[in-house]
């Protein structure tokens, strides 16, 4: 069977996109997860005890962008900050054996690579344990991003941008990945966090969630309505976005 027309630029969509350069910019992670059976209940408190299994490790956050994307192109580079620690380090070697491009991650004393812990029994997660500081990038690290930014935008085809509101993106940054991608002509996509109020003007495309719309506008959240072409309060926020982002 021959496929759809749709099915076909798809296709056609991922073979082309094995030979585009894609940079990841935003907050990185380690996302561990600890697998587990469960056989009783504590004695200390009513929740269950879970004997550990094994324990398993992925990129989080901006990391697990670019993981996903380093499936459809061999070309990605990734760009954060990173603590000197041994959740860094781990980060920095599954990337590193993922074929990532680490060059742009900036490892920092006085940070702490953030961790989110899964524990997972009988194929139900039980708890998720997050161990995080938001940090800021200090000025001498702001200086290494900028430095790495003007080299690297040239040679790239497209910038992603996810935030996850750890302190590694801020509107100076947010200025400088807009002025370079206008600069080099570049594809600049934001994936953005509702509690980070970041001006992204003239980036190529930007999608906040429903949540995410409103409360980068300011307007009160209204239930949904279907069809979303009636929708009048989320178009009044998006037509809003579109006044506070375009260049």
């Amino acid at each position: 069977m021959q496929p759809g027309t749709d099915d076909a630029r798809l296709l056609e969509l991922i073979r082309r996109f094995r030979g585009l350069r894609i940079l990841v910019a935003g907050d990185l992670m380690l996302d561990e997860f600890i697998w587990g059976r469960v056989s009783r209940i504590s004695p200390e408190a009513p929740v269950p005890v879970v004997n550990v299994t094994s324990e398993s490790y992925y990129p989080g956050g901006a990391a697990n962008v670019a993981r996903n994307l380093r499936e459809f192109t061999p070309h990605t580079a990734v760009m954060g900050l990173a603590g000197k620690d041994a959740v860094g380090r781990r980060l920095l070697e599954l990337l590193d054996t993922a074929g990532i491009d680490t060059a742009g991650v900036l490892e920092d004393e006085a940070a702490t690579t953030t961790v989110k812990t899964r524990v997972i029994a009988r194929n139900q997660q039980v708890v998720r344990v997050d161990r995080e500081r938001h940090t800021v990038l200090s000025e001498a690290r702001f200086a290494c991003a900028v430095q790495y930014l003007e080299q690297t935008a040239a040679g790239v085809d497209g910038i992603v941008v996810a935030d996850y509101g750890k302190g590694f993106l801020s509107q100076p940054l947010a200025d400088e990945l807009c002025r370079l991608a206008r600069r080099h002509s570049k594809i600049l996509t934001i994936d953005p966090h509702p509690h980070t109020s970041l001006t992204w003007r003239g980036a190529t495309a930007i999608k906040p969630n429903r949540i995410e719309t409103f409360s980068a506008t300011g307007l009160p959240e209204s239930p949904p309505i279907e069809p979303v072409c009636r929708d009048e309060p989320l178009l009044q926020a998006a037509r809003k976005l579109l006044g506070l982002w375009q260049t």
